[in-house]
């Protein structure tokens, strides 16, 4: 058993469902100014391209047009915000904590996929920890650790035409905004520093990311509504990403 308990966890990424029109989806960020990495594929069968941002990322998800699709927790997923992924800097710790915690929780699964580094092909390489039934209702989570961090987070990535540099906040819609926070601060391992209420709202604050969970009344549980990116720290929001923007390709 690790001796590491994670204390707390920085968000690492959001995905974006592109099923097999990665190639439209790209070029949809593109048209917004998004520079995005090369497409990708990984050991498990499904293929990527990224939207580095200063301490996450957006990941746009799918496979290639005219292939079976491989992984069968992404087979039914539509065209959408799809995922949150929690960084870890110990899976196996990650996986001992969560189960710990009465979560359903899955042993940790390796993931790799190829990349290019300073000219050279590289193996880029994470470990994760998934749910075998997930934490919260409606909402696709799971935990992943870098192992080659320097792979993903390249200088030449960061810069966007847009200026747009970092993730400010996912907001989260449902009916009950009381249950999902709190078993988002089981999940995440947090104490009530991080959670502000309020009458429609609640907000989980993380070091790199604010979670806004609103109240909607849904009988499908709770689902991702729209991401806020901007491009520093001080400004407001100068990018939505939301069903509305992602119809448009």
């Amino acid at each position: 058993m690790s001796s590491a308990r994670p204390k707390e966890y920085l968000f690492d990424h959001l995905v974006i469902m592109g099923r097999d029109r990665l190639d439209e989806l790209g070029a949809l960020f593109q048209g917004e100014g998004f520079h995005l990495t090369p497409l990708a594929h990984h050991n498990l069968g499904s293929s990527n391209r990224l939207i580095m941002l200063d301490s996450s990322y957006l990941e746009l998800l799918g496979w290639e047009k005219g292939k079976q699709v491989q992984r069968a927790e992404i087979a039914n997923q539509a065209i959408d915000l799809d995922a949150l992924v929690f960084r870890t800097t110990d899976a196996q710790a990650c996986y001992e904590q969560l189960k710990a915690s009465g979560f359903a929780v899955n042993p940790v699964q390796d993931l790799s996929r190829e990349g290019e580094f300073m000219g050279n092909t590289v193996l880029v390489e994470f470990k994760t920890v998934r749910f075998a039934e997930q934490p919260i209702p409606g909402l696709r989570i799971y935990f992943c650790e870098h192992l080659t961090p320097e792979y993903v987070w390249q200088k030449l990535w960061l810069t966007h035409a847009n200026a747009v540099d970092s993730l400010k906040q996912i907001n989260i819609a449902s009916s009950d905004i009381q249950k999902t926070a709190a078993s988002f601060m089981k999940l995440l391992n947090l104490d009530i520093n991080h959670c502000v209420e309020s009458k429609d709202s609640t907000r989980i604050i993380l070091p790199n990311i604010e979670l806004c969970i609103q109240i909607q009344n849904t009988s499908e549980g709770s689902y991702l509504v729209s991401a806020l990116l901007q491009k520093g720290q001080a400004d407001p929001v100068d990018f939505i990403i939301d069903q509305h923007f992602l119809t448009h390709f």
